[in-house]
């Protein structure tokens, strides 16, 4: 059996635990109208990178856009629908006996010197990446 202490507390536990799964502040979730179907082709020194994982991340780092990825075909083309127009930090990997490809490395991470400023008027983006050395 519960202290009347404990029972008093049961509210406010409740509140904080909703506060804490609905989020706090004014944040508003991404408006699908504002998707941007963005293509491109990425290549590795001068040929086309086959079946390499292509991901978009909001340079700003805002969750509520999040990320976009995909894969590229054949002749190292890619589509993806990112899910607001502005500034991507893009990574490119193509996994290499079960890892990330060491000759990619430098367009891996945070550091990734690879932007694209995405908009309704800018939606395709070539990649020409050299191996690392």
């Amino acid at each position: 059996m519960l202290s009347a202490n404990v029972k008093s507390l049961r509210p406010g536990i409740l509140l904080i635990m909703i506060s804490v799964i609905c989020g706090c502040g004014n944040q508003e979730m991404v408006d699908e109208s504002q998707s941007v179907e963005i293509t491109g082709v990425v290549k590795l020194d001068g040929k086309p990178l086959t079946d390499a994982q292509v991901s978009f991340l909001p340079a700003d780092g805002d969750a509520l856009v999040g990320t976009a990825m995909t894969m590229t075909d054949s002749q190292g083309k890619y589509t993806v629908a990112v899910n607001a127009p502005r500034e991507y930090k893009v990574n490119v990997d193509r996994m290499m006996n079960g890892g990330p490809n060491p000759k990619l490395k430098e367009y891996q991470g945070e550091e990734t010197p690879l932007k694209a400023n995405v908009s309704d008027a800018n939606k395709s983006f070539d990649f020409d990446l050299k191996s690392a050395q």
